[in-house]
């Protein structure tokens, strides 16, 4: 066992994960993630703060599309990334439809750093305060904290995206929901590995504003139904 799996395997047991178990008469969730649209960041390979949270021209359109897409499938439960590219991407459709999402601060970014070997303590520190431009303010709640995480390295992200995976499990394995996650690249393929039971490795290749789909099993983990689309 690598030192980060070892890392990882403690993070896992601090959480006291296990995928739930469906018993008899729990029906199977359906779980669609969104990467957010195209970025200017995404663009141009430029990552400041504005590039990455403002759309790009495609990233616009995508928005558009994704949002008449989305208008044919069923959701009871809407939840997003607190950054801005995530939640640009979803307001379209919430205005239109008269929906709420919920901010969930444990879906924001992360795992992008190439060192993963760094130990981590079993916390993460409270980061800054979400701000909502007005116009957002009535489409999204906070359920759990108006406040990011400051995951300061791989390991911390790791951290966070298990405590991610775990509130989705312990909140809706077994109901039968449809739940769409509007979220990113590095951390949309973890928490897809993570669900499905394998080591995080990143092999999920997200592409902008496409619907994917994975569906829950009898034995509480995850099967990637369509990919992409």
């Amino acid at each position: 066992m690598t030192r980060f799996t070892l890392c990882i395997t403690l993070f896992a047991s601090f959480l006291f994960i296990s995928p739930p178990v469906a018993t008899a008469g729990d029906e199977a969730v359906q779980l669609y993630y969104v990467r957010h649209a195209e970025s200017l960041g995404n663009a141009t390979k430029i990552h400041s703060s504005y590039n990455d949270r403002t759309l790009s021209a495609k990233g616009e359109r995508q928005v558009k599309e994704l949002t008449r897409k989305l208008a044919a499938y069923h959701f009871d439960y809407i939840i997003v990334s607190p950054k801005q590219r995530a939640l640009k991407t979803i307001l379209p459709y919430l205005k239109k439809h008269g929906r709420v999402a919920e901010i969930w601060p444990e879906l924001d970014e992360c795992c992008w750093q190439k060192k993963k070997h760094d130990l981590s303590s079993f916390q993460l520190a409270q980061g800054k305060r979400i701000r909502l431009e007005s116009d957002m303010a009535p489409y999204f709640i906070f359920p759990h904290s108006e406040h990011r995480y400051n995951a300061r390295n791989y390991a911390e992200g790791m951290f966070q995206l298990f405590k991610a995976t775990d509130l989705i499990q312990r909140r809706f394995s077994g109901s039968g929901k449809n739940i769409l996650v509007i979220g990113h690249y590095h951390a949309g393929s973890r928490i897809f590995e993570i669900l499905q039971g394998f080591e995080p490795e990143g092999r999920y290749k997200l592409r902008n504003a496409k619907i994917n789909h994975l569906k829950e099993g009898a034995d509480g983990l995850f099967k990637v139904v369509s990919f992409d689309q």
